[in-house]
């Protein structure tokens, strides 16, 4: 609705019959009204001889055609041309007099309807405040309907008109006209122009298209999808000068997945990876997998080209589907004590077993990532069995070396002695395990390594102090690494088959001073 304004200075309206522009200001806007009409008419003027020259040709044709139609003596080419000829002679003959008659008032004509002309281009280039003049440069131009507005009120006190309108009214800017523009059906994202096509079906196939990508999946039910962004397509019309060419549904797709036109390729060299690229160029090598989805980092091959570009997408698709899948249920874990154990040992009593439920949930992504789930409704087809685990309570016994080792193993036989064998020292006594039984420290110390060799597999070496240190090889697995410091009859490892063994045991040193012993003298087997 108009607002009411207190003043008492005269004000009177100005209307533009041609453009329905009304201007509320002083009487400069008459001047460049009868401006704008005069130009009009120059204009018009002008082109008024051309309208002799199309009214001669028509004349001509019709009395050429009223002469062949009759089988006069034009009956072929030569005729017609000298039918023109003819016609040509006895209408520049008329008009030569004059012509020379009037030719300064033709000169003076033309001198007044070029000047008209660029005065009118003058006028069209004119901003707004330009027009009006600089004492006057805030007063509103506003836009009307064709059809006459209502005025409402009128408050002769103060000689001011109310206009109300159905609706708000743009102020919009009058910029310099173009001589010619190109009519378009624009993708408007948050009302920005993206891409630009011929016809309003291109521009929704487009988006169609787009939408396609996250939603043809045959296993997948959609139950709706739509566009993060406010997506639109509004027919507009670009100038011709900044006009380049029609968007075409790959092209738009492509820009809009990737968020620019900008190429930039890699060609993959020997030894390169997704990893070694990226460092190179310093991206993102996570960048790099989504710059490239068809392209896996395990596939990578030599001559293969990559985009270096960073998809930002200008349009993000959302989609809710319907997801029907099987989820494990964890399992709970239990704790008895047990003095058979020392602190901090444990024993499992009996094995847990996860459950099993069928979910139903709603899935949200964006461009195929999932962002969120909501569950419907879930059916345990398995409960979960919990998890008994004994944990020690005994304490420990020291862990220096007591001076006394005990047995490595609660099983097992000799199976090789040491001394020479197969023409070599053997450093140690093997003792025959199935592979997976408990190897113990013979007695409280550090540990100074844990690792693998080819000879022991892997093994471990105890330093109990007093330059006595023990050995264990051919596990399976180290439960313990360097540093660690461990007591007597502690699990370290899990007997095995590794290194050159030939067959599953444990091969045990004592070592004194660095010089292997027979652990015979230290151990009863």
């Amino acid at each position: 609705m108009g607002k009411k304004r207190n003043g008492t200075s005269q004000k009177h309206i100005v209307k533009r019959s041609t453009s329905k522009v009304y201007v509320k200001g002083d009487e400069k806007v008459e001047r460049i009204e009868r401006m704008s009409d005069f130009g009009a008419k120059a204009i018009a003027l002008s082109l008024y001889p051309l309208f002799l020259a199309t009214s001669g040709v028509s004349k001509l044709t019709k009395k050429i055609t009223s002469n062949k139609n009759h089988n006069t003596k034009y009956s072929n080419g030569d005729n017609f041309i000298q039918t023109i000829a003819d016609y040509s002679k006895s209408t520049l003959g008329t008009a030569k007099p004059f012509v020379i008659k009037h030719k300064w008032v033709l000169g003076g004509v033309g001198a007044v309807v070029m000047v008209s002309a660029i005065g009118l281009l003058t006028f069209n280039a004119m901003t707004p405040s330009e027009l009006i003049g600089a004492d006057t440069a805030n007063t509103h131009v506003v836009s009307v309907p064709t059809k006459a507005l209502e005025v409402e009120a009128v408050e002769e006190s103060v000689n001011e008109v109310v206009v109300e309108t159905a609706g708000a009214v743009d102020i919009p800017e009058i910029k310099v006209m173009s001589m010619a523009s190109v009519k378009v059906h624009q993708v408007l994202v948050n009302n920005n122009p993206v891409a630009s096509f011929k016809t309003e079906n291109e521009a929704n196939r487009m988006l169609e298209a787009l939408k396609a990508q996250f939603t043809l999946k045959d296993d997948v039910e959609i139950l709706d999808v739509y566009f993060k962004e406010e997506v639109k397509v509004s027919p507009g019309y670009i100038d011709i000068m900044d006009f380049e060419e029609y968007d075409t549904v790959e092209t738009a797709l492509e820009y809009i997945r990737k968020g620019t036109r900008e190429v930039k390729i890699h060609k993959v060299q020997k030894g390169e990876n997704y990893w070694v690229i990226a460092d190179f160029y310093g991206v993102n090598p996570y960048d790099l997998e989504a710059a490239n989805p068809d392209i896996k980092a395990e596939s990578l091959q030599i001559g293969m080209e990559i985009s270096l570009v960073t998809p930002r997408p200008l349009i993000n698709v959302v989609t809710v589907e319907k997801a029907t899948y099987s989820d494990k249920i964890a399992f709970e874990v239990e704790y008895e004590q047990t003095s058979s154990l020392y602190k901090g040992e444990t024993k499992t009593k009996v094995g847990g077993a996860y459950g099993e439920r069928v979910v139903e949930a709603e899935l949200i992504r964006h461009n195929g990532r999932e962002i969120g789930r909501t569950v419907i409704s879930e059916n345990i087809t398995a409960k979960p069995q919990t998890k008994v685990v004994y944990q020690g309570t005994k304490d420990p016994p020291p862990r220096i070396g007591t001076g006394t080792l005990a047995h490595p193993t609660s099983r097992g036989i000799v199976t090789s002695e040491f001394g020479w064998r197969w023409g070599r020292q053997h450093t140690g006594i093997d003792i025959g395990l199935s592979v997976g039984t408990s190897v113990k420290a013979a007695d409280g110390g550090v540990v100074t390594f844990a690792g693998y060799s080819s000879s022991y597999g892997r093994y471990i070496i105890i330093d109990h102090g007093g330059n006595l240190s023990t050995l264990y090889a051919h596990n399976s697995v180290l439960n313990v690494k360097k540093g660690d410091k461990v007591f007597q009859g502690q699990v370290i490892a899990a007997s095995g088959n590794t290194g050159y063994s030939t067959g599953p045991h444990l091969h045990f040193e004592v070592r004194k001073n660095g010089v292997p012993q027979n652990p015979r003298n230290y151990v009863k087997f």
